[in-house]
């Protein structure tokens, strides 16, 4: 789907729960030069302080079904994940502390 985004010359957002963290090695550099990365990783302040907005805003872009397993801890380890991994395989990330406010130049 996204080698077929570039090659009609369209524009794709995917959800990051659906690209591996390795997701360049599936990709030529003729794709690579044109996908941009970031992956939005939240700071422990961050959802500590808008837990209650996280989980008001969670069915926005989804229905979820079955919304119980988000709790303050569950959404920090998640998110400690995320980071970690990030980190690991040296991935473009934005770190959201204060405000959820995302400037990217694309």
């Amino acid at each position: 789907m996204i080698k077929t985004a570039i090659e009609n010359k369209q524009n794709l957002v995917v959800e990051g729960c659906y690209i591996p963290f390795d997701w360049q090695k599936d990709f030529d550099n003729e794709y690579l030069e044109i996908i941009k990365y970031y992956c939005l990783v939240m700071s422990e302040g961050y959802i500590r302080n808008h837990f209650a907005d996280i989980k008001r805003y969670a069915n926005v872009i989804e229905n979820r079904l079955d919304d119980e397993w988000c709790t303050v801890e569950s959404v920090l380890a998640d998110n400690a994940e995320v980071l970690s991994l990030a980190q690991k395989h040296n991935v473009n990330y934005v770190l959201i502390e204060d405000n959820y406010e995302i400037n990217i130049d694309l």
